[in-house]
């Protein structure tokens, strides 16, 4: 605590206020809404409350206030990433794994978070987290929605949404075992809306992918949905995970790793 003796007035003036209304995040926007100062000024005083220990920076005009309890042992002290990555860029909205985490689906705790943006950012170490852009084009920056986290509002992918990235691109969500693992507890899907995103992406293997995963997982695809899915299937045989051998399943023109439906029986 005895830091923030060594914070000016002006400075203890914006701490004591963010600590106030709660803020826990902070930048040169915010330090102007609250104190009416310039730019420049907002700026240099968020970094030499940096220095002083009263914040903690996680990339360029953007820090975490540190707890006035902790202030004295800043290094100890990590924010929610969640909580640090919403301020990073707009528009954005978490997805894939991170995705997986909001909407209570997750089975595995893990450092990487990821948020769907259109603009080119880097990507940022927060501590032992690292927040993880993927760069959309304005036709793919779809299917998003407000959630509640942390006394908080979040944009997060939906549910529809969300499976069809982690269908797409497992990568970001721990790989194929890890994702039917946690569609196992999917319920209440807008099988319309999950059509009309698979379209959406314009994947061809989607298709092939999200039909045999339903059937495999038996998670209450209606007929009419399965019967659009295989009028929407080319020609094409694909592999389920790229150049992975293994049993080809006629019905969905795929060729799966027989690993993966031990996924079913908890395997």
């Amino acid at each position: 605590m005895y830091k923030l003796g060594k914070l000016s007035g002006l400075e203890q003036k914006l701490y004591f206020l963010l600590e106030a209304e709660d803020k826990r995040i902070v930048d040169a926007e915010l330090a102007i809404q609250l104190l009416g100062i310039s730019k420049m000024h907002a700026y240099n005083l968020l970094k030499k409350m940096c220095k002083k220990g009263a914040l903690d920076k996680v990339k360029s005009n953007l820090y975490v206030r540190v707890p006035a309890h902790l202030v004295h042992d800043k290094g100890k002290y990590a924010e929610d990433p969640i909580l640090v990555a919403k301020h990073m860029v707009e528009p954005y909205f978490f997805s894939y794994n991170t995705a997986l985490i909001l909407h209570g689906l997750a089975q595995q705790f893990a450092r990487n978070y990821f948020i769907s943006t259109t603009k080119h950012i880097p990507k940022v170490r927060y501590h032992e987290n690292l927040i993880c852009p993927i760069i959309l084009t304005e036709k793919r920056f779809f299917g998003f929605e407000k959630k509640e986290y942390a006394k908080e509002e979040v944009m997060v992918s939906d549910l529809e949404r969300t499976i069809v990235d982690v269908m797409d691109r497992p990568e970001y969500a721990g790989g194929y075992e890890e994702v039917l693992r946690c569609l196992l507890d999917v319920d209440k899907i807008n099988w319309d809306k999950l059509l009309v995103y698979i379209k959406k992406m314009d994947e061809k293997i989607l298709v092939n992918r999200v039909g045999y995963t339903c059937e495999l997982l038996k998670i209450g695809a209606p007929n009419s949905f399965m019967k659009k899915l295989r009028a929407m299937m080319s020609g094409n045989i694909y592999y389920f995970e790229r150049n992975k051998k293994g049993k080809f399943n006629k019905r969905w023109k795929i060729i799966v790793d027989p690993r993966l439906e031990r996924v079913k029986e908890g395997a």
